[in-house]
């Protein structure tokens, strides 16, 4: 009986450890993408005749890591940095600059697809969340900081070339209104602005 235990035993024990190195090639885990790319903002105000007001287009640098929750479905977060102009936009003219807009973007949610169990090969993904801005903005007068929510969706492709890295290309939408009152003590509504966030990163899966 104790001869039948110990064989039934060094069987499951080969077994674990054939399956370990299986599931390490599957590239199925915890990934950490830290991206670098550029932001392109929309107008937080249209003012009359064409004028509005806005933070410039920027370079921007971020990370987003994910946690798989099942196959092809993974809890994803970012979190992402810009810095640029704050920007009176004014027909004919183009605009002028009239101070510095440095903004923080963050946010949670669901990502569909990606490479998900392999470690080579091209794979489309998609992505939902929500999240927020925090514009910290300095003119030469005043600085005050300004948050609000955002809802996010992105559409992105992994490539993998090697178990555990793979490059990844996105595209995200940072879908927010400005906080007028956060800012300056007053509500303003304003307009519900698409951010695009174009991205390349290298993700690495653990």
């Amino acid at each position: 009986m104790w001869s039948i235990r110990r064989r039934s035993l060094g069987v499951l024990a080969l077994s674990a450890a054939l399956a370990l190195p299986t599931h390490a090639q599957t590239g199925v885990g915890a990934t950490l993408t830290p991206y670098a790319g550029y932001l392109l903002t929309g107008n937080w105000y249209d003012g009359p005749v064409g004028t509005n007001l806005a933070a410039t287009n920027a370079p921007m640098v971020g990370g987003q890591g994910s946690i798989p929750l099942t196959r092809g479905i993974a809890l994803v977060g970012t979190l992402a940095y810009a810095s640029g102009d704050l920007r009176i936009g004014l027909p004919l003219l183009g605009g002028v600059n009239v101070g510095s807009a440095n903004i923080w973007m963050y946010d949670a949610g669901l990502e569909l697809g990606g490479l998900a169990g392999r470690s080579r090969g091209i794979a489309p993904f998609v992505q939902g969340g929500i999240g927020g801005m925090t514009n910290d903005i300095r003119t030469g007068v005043f600085t005050t900081r300004a948050s609000n929510v955002a809802y996010t969706g992105g559409v992105g492709l992994d490539v993998g070339f090697s178990r555990g890295v793979a490059v990844r290309v996105q595209a995200k939408d940072w879908i927010s209104r400005f906080n007028s009152e956060d800012a300056i003590g007053f509500r303003a509504e304003g307009n519900l602005a698409h951010n695009w966030a174009l991205t390349a990163g290298v993700r690495f899966t653990f």
